[in-house]
């Protein structure tokens, strides 16, 4: 008897959703900073395990009190994920107060079938508090239905969690060939990667009115050719991001185009280029044109 079907990995920004994402999947397909809102797109991956087809997908992080249409697209994006899923994974950082859910996500929990509870960040406390931290938590979130919680931090094998997993998912035949990893194309898994290094290069603030769009992707037999754009909010972001005489985006393409040699395992030529899309969060039409589903 084989089974396959969808599991998304839903709940707050900084969860942990990618990074257990990254380790269930054994790659880094989803780019992981320290960061809130570093995942901004559902992204799918396929793991074959003893007769179980796992699609995991990866989803943006809930907005509890969304202020700006990006954000309603993003938590719009995750509960569209969780209810067309046949597992919901719950993850919830053991770091900090219990989530704070948007009404319509809590709705949609209240009442979900077959939710698994991730518990991330566990490694941060002392052994003496671990396990306090644990029982805590599960008390304070008691009321939500959830089947099983299982201690996902990074210390942990992953085991038991595809084994509460995989009976939760329905008799299937594979939905998908056993060699195919995902189903986005190639250029998205690259603007990914770009993405991860502005956000870890560049202020506090800024990353979240940056935006990548990959413009061209030129593949040939002895390289591949890539021009992005890097998009901010205000004129004065530009210099940010391009640096004095051009040294913070040299940066950011060199340490770029090695994780995505890295990432497609051939020589890479990335052309980069910074563009200004003044309030391009609160734009349905620029939202659009950037690949937000929903918008």
């Amino acid at each position: 008897m084989s089974r396959a079907g969808f599991v998304a990995l839903v709940g707050e920004p900084n969860a942990g959703k990618s990074t257990l994402f990254n380790r269930l999947v054994g790659h880094s397909l989803a780019a992981v900073t320290r960061r809130p809102q570093t995942t901004r797109f559902s992204i799918p991956a396929i793991v074959n395990k003893e007769g179980v087809q796992y699609i995991f997908v990866d989803t943006p992080g809930w907005v509890a009190s969304p202020r700006k249409a990006w954000h309603r697209l993003l938590t719009r994006q995750s509960l569209a994920a969780a209810q067309d899923a046949d597992v919901r994974v719950w993850v919830v950082s053991a770091q900090g107060p219990a989530p704070v859910l948007p009404d319509e996500v809590a709705v949609f929990l209240s009442t979900a079938s077959a939710l698994v509870g991730a518990v991330t960040h566990l490694d941060v406390y002392p052994p003496s508090e671990r396990t306090t931290r644990w029982e805590a938590l599960q008390a304070q979130l008691a009321e939500w239905p959830v089947q099983t919680w299982v201690d996902a931090s990074i210390d942990r094998p992953l085991e038991p969690l595809f084994e509460v997993i995989a009976p939760l998912l329905p008799e299937s035949p594979p939905l998908y060939p056993p060699d195919q990893l995902t189903s986005l194309p190639v250029r998205f898994f690259v603007a990914e990667i770009l993405r991860e290094v502005l956000y870890t290069h560049l202020h506090e603030e800024l990353p979240y009115g940056t935006e990548v769009e990959i413009t061209q992707y030129r593949e040939t037999p002895e390289r591949d050719h890539i021009y992005a754009t890097i998009f901010v909010e205000k004129e004065s972001h530009k210099p940010m991001v391009i640096g004095s005489k051009g040294q913070m985006i040299k940066r950011i393409g060199t340490e770029a185009r090695k994780k995505m040699e890295h990432f497609l395992q051939k020589p890479v030529f990335l052309q980069l280029y910074v563009k200004v899309a003044p309030n391009w969060r609160d734009s349905m039409s620029r939202l659009r044109h950037l690949g937000y589903k929903g918008s």
